[in-house]
């Protein structure tokens, strides 16, 4: 096969085998005698015995390859793991020779590795190359099970990106939460909640809702609290244009909206939607003018980078007046705000045509970690954000407040700078 031999197989090659294994029934009866001319027609005979039986199994095949995800996933959104697996315990290994049920068959055998990994050793293809993804995912799933959580991630991930480069945006939205469960165990808590409100964000938008349902359960099971309206943003005309993919400094901002939670109790839900809508349009007009973009919104919650061009100096003294400036706005509307502002370096690009500007490095969960620090009205800086708006601090008559945090996910403390945001300060 032409391609690259390091790749996983693409998901469209594995569809239209798929879909090839689905007209071998069609194939078998069109090898029985065709039917005389009219009036001249006879009975057809039935089947021989070895011929019935191979019709069987050929429909008992299609059976497995195209209702097993769909009777799987269903039990599992109704809170049925036992009943998801005692569909697929007498599965055979062999109607994954396509790879087709072999994700959702993992999926519902994750609570039974020994299992699974009978399952999974018993496919044939095994030695495809490059694999087939649906076998990809159950790989990755059983590596999950058993505990290898960096496997998973290595395994998923490459899953999941070509799942997304082909097309096939429901297979990559059920393998990201297993990836973000993966992610998640080896303690990349912000990459797991990031990839769970993307496959939120996407699913309920395009009307797949059973998989953003899954996706939300799994956030819960996990502990991770994702925001009750998630929504996809375009990003406003006006910000920065974006430079080739490579390393380089930037300043990352996150920014939401403290007590969220109780607030979905207490408010009529139209009436909070409308001031969720007023926040992240002001949030996107202040990023945009401070020559930054929005990497995403998630209901209460923003997030957003600086120098995504590599051609700007003053990108820490930006994303700090667009911390104080977005909670001034918010608290018109009664929303009480915290920030979180690091630098540091990342790389930042497209990762793929028409997709969305990555930003990975570890200073992006700096950011996260420091804004959950933040009190209401409060910018939290990392030590490197506040040495280069120090001058600026002076000069305007503000002081910030130094602090040593211990934050999870990080071994030494750190040394971060509380700011009371206040009117003016962003001008």
């Amino acid at each position: 096969m032409v391609g690259n031999p390091s790749r996983p197989r693409p998901a469209r090659e594995g569809m239209v085998c798929a879909a090839g294994a689905g007209h071998r029934v069609v194939a078998l009866l069109h090898r029985w005698p065709p039917c005389p001319p009219p009036g001249k027609c006879r009975p057809r005979p039935r089947p021989g015995p070895d011929r019935a039986g191979e019709v069987a199994r050929v429909r008992e095949g299609q059976d497995v390859v195209y209702d097993t995800a769909a009777r799987v996933r269903t039990r599992l959104a109704a809170g049925d793991p036992a009943a998801a697996f005692a569909d697929i315990r007498d599965t055979d290994p062999s109607s994954a020779d396509l790879g087709s049920p072999a994700d959702s068959i993992a999926e519902a055998a994750g609570s039974e590795p020994d299992w699974l990994k009978a399952f999974v050793s018993r496919m044939p293809n095994q030695d495809v190359d490059p694999p087939l993804l649906r076998a990809e995912v159950a790989r990755g799933r059983l590596a999950l099970a058993e505990g290898r959580f960096e496997d998973a991630v290595r395994t998923l991930a490459r899953a999941v990106m070509s799942f997304r480069d082909e097309g096939f945006l429901l297979d990559a939205w059920h393998a990201s939460r297993a990836l973000a469960e993966a992610q998640f165990s080896t303690g990349a808590t912000e990459q797991a909640r990031a990839l769970l409100e993307q496959t939120i964000a996407e699913a309920e938008s395009a009307g797949a809702l059973l998989a953003g349902k899954l996706a939300r359960e799994t956030a819960a099971r996990l502990g991770i609290e994702v925001a009750a309206y998630v929504s996809l943003v375009e990003p406003p005309t006006h910000t920065a244009e974006v430079g080739p993919t490579g390393e380089r400094m930037v300043s990352v901002l996150f920014a939401d909206v403290r007590g969220f939670t109780e607030m979905t109790g207490t408010s009529a839900p139209a009436q909070l939607a409308d001031r969720i809508g007023s926040l992240q349009r002001w949030a996107a007009q202040e990023v945009g003018r401070h020559s930054g973009i929005v990497d995403k919104f998630a209901g209460d919650a923003v997030m957003a980078t600086f120098n995504v061009s590599g051609q700007t100096v003053d990108h820490a003294l930006q994303a700090v007046r667009t911390a104080v400036a977005i909670i001034d706005k918010a608290a018109l509307v009664e929303l009480p705000m915290g920030a979180g502002v690091a630098v540091g370096p990342a790389v930042v690009g497209r990762l793929a045509d028409s997709a969305n500007v990555s930003v990975l490095g570890s200073v992006t969960n700096l950011a996260a970690r420091l804004q959950a620090e933040a009190g209401a009205g409060e910018v939290v800086m990392s030590d490197e954000t506040h040495r280069r708006v120090g001058d600026w601090l002076e000069a305007g008559g503000y002081s910030a407040e130094k602090v040593t945090l211990h934050l999870k996910g990080f071994g030494q403390p750190v040394t971060a700078f509380r700011l009371e945001a206040r009117a003016g300060i962003h001008a």
